[in-house]
């Protein structure tokens, strides 16, 4: 029996994470990082907010050990005892080392913010350099694909700003959608197996081990921030998701020749990125900033509607679900048929944004 590098890695970060998470919630609460109640927030009681730490070290150490285990791992049956051979084949890889730099800066200024506090616009600084780190080592989008003819089309320059652009927002997304408990860890293990899926029809391996780390770091938090969660991830784990999000795409699409390459992560990350388009629009329409907090996320729309936050996070679960079939169905059908398809979701999209008003100013004290 062999286990493949990647699933050897997101079981380490799996573990990892969930025996790491109680311990970052007692460190919380001695460290005074606590979510109080009140305003757009909707947890009842305070609640510890360190829960990325848990979700970073997992990740990390699930990341080193799969830069050092890059072949199967066998489970060899001698007599009546069981052995595990582990081939250690090392390999560096300059777009990881990116991700785990530009990553670690990320999670240190979430880390100050969940404990300390800091200035939107300092936040904003700070993403921004964490997203370039990722230029130097190569991981400039050079190229997209046109939809509709498949044809490479060349960035040149731009192809840097790009990428800073995409990580950015992909970090911002990570943290509007982070409203309810489970939500955002949910998601990312979604959008990163569908990612992992995609990179596996390529035989990208050091893609699939990335993503295998971040599903099995997620997914070994989501036991403890479901609802009713006893800790949440903070910035210090929304905007690390973010940027591991972000990054992943953008190698993706560095490796990927093949018409429709910026869908894939574009479907995949569906829900976070609507729900922050529109955040953006509607605050533009009504005069706000667009980094000011309200009420109108997709998330606060449903709960509005009367829907508990297990029955509003199992319902976007299915959503970024069947986004993420679509992705992986547009990357693998011809042309004609996947723009049938990118029609048809964005229609729906269209449809669930109206009858939720996402692009209206939400009421009530709390808006």
């Amino acid at each position: 029996m062999e286990l493949p590098p990647f699933l050897v890695a997101g079981l380490l970060a799996l573990i990892v994470t969930y025996e790491l998470t109680p311990v970052m919630r007692r460190i919380a609460r001695r460290m005074g990082a606590i979510d109080y109640p009140g305003g757009r927030r909707i947890n009842p009681r305070p609640m510890p907010r360190l829960g990325g730490v848990a979700i970073f070290a997992g990740f990390v150490l699930a990341l080193l050990v799969a830069m050092v285990i890059t072949r199967p791992v066998e489970l060899v049956r001698a007599d009546d005892s069981v052995f595990v051979r582990i081939p250690l084949v090392p390999r560096t890889d300059r777009a990881v080392l990116g991700i785990l730099l530009g990553g670690t800066a990320i999670f240190l200024a979430g880390v100050w913010d969940d404990v300390r506090g800091l200035n939107p616009a300092v936040k904003f600084l700070l993403q921004v350099g964490a997203a370039a780190v990722l230029i130097p080592f190569g991981l400039a989008t050079q190229f997209v694909t046109h939809p509709l003819t498949g044809a490479t089309i060349a960035v040149g320059p731009l192809g840097a700003l790009f990428t800073v652009l995409w990580v950015v927002a992909m970090v911002n997304a990570t943290n509007f959608i982070d409203g309810v408990d489970g939500l955002a860890s949910g998601i990312a293990a979604i959008a990163g197996t569908t990612m992992l899926l995609a990179a596996a029809v390529k035989g990208d391996v050091i893609s699939m081990a990335l993503a295998g780390c971040l599903i099995g770091s997620t997914l070994g938090f989501l036991p403890h921030n479901f609802n009713p969660a006893r800790i949440i991830m903070g910035d210090s784990g929304s905007m690390f998701i973010g940027y591991v999000l972000g990054g992943l795409s953008v190698m993706g699409l560095y490796k990927s020749v093949t018409a429709l390459s910026l869908v894939v992560p574009l479907l995949a990350l569906a829900v976070p990125i609507v729900d922050t388009a529109f955040a953006i629009v509607r605050r533009w329409r009504t005069r706000q900033p667009i980094y000011l907090p309200d009420r109108g996320h997709l998330h606060h729309r449903l709960l509005d509607r009367g829907l508990s936050q297990r029955q509003t996070v199992l319902l976007l679960y299915l959503v970024s679900a069947f986004f993420g079939v679509g992705a992986l169905a547009v990357a693998g059908v011809n042309r004609p048929a996947s723009v049938v398809t990118l029609g048809l979701l964005a229609a729906l999209l269209a449809l669930g944004a109206r009858r939720l008003r996402l692009l209206e100013r939400p009421v009530g004290p709390d808006a």
